[in-house]
């Protein structure tokens, strides 16, 4: 990112902050992305806060951003746009999350009850 950016998501106070957009969206219209780049060189430098990878980001994308470093996102779109809402946001949070974690699925999955 560039310096300022970078010295900003230093700042204290600054409790998260984003990397992005990972491609043009049309939430941030005009604004240039600079790409999957910028997420590898914010993994590559281990901040010491949480951050998110933004901007353009689907379930069909989704593993190019975790392959660049990101283990969170911020969608728009990959939610309001899809057919089911909450499917879409189950199968995003799913692919987040580890295998085995506990949180994995719906909660009636976590109780035994298939989706």
């Amino acid at each position: 990112p560039p310096p300022e950016t970078a010295a900003a998501a230093r700042e204290p106070g600054v409790d998260y902050f984003c990397a992005g957009p990972c491609w043009p969206t049309p939430t941030k219209p005009g604004r240039p992305a600079p790409g999957l780049g910028l997420v590898r060189t914010v993994a590559d430098r281990g901040p010491d806060r949480p951050w998110f990878a933004i901007g353009g980001i689907d379930r069909d994308r989704l593993d190019e951003v975790l392959t660049a470093g990101a283990d969170r996102i911020v969608v728009v779109r990959a939610i309001t746009e899809a057919p089911d809402p909450r499917a879409a946001a189950r199968a995003l949070a799913d692919r987040l999350r580890p295998a085995g974690d506990p949180r994995a699925g719906s909660p009636a999955e976590r109780r035994g009850h298939p989706r």
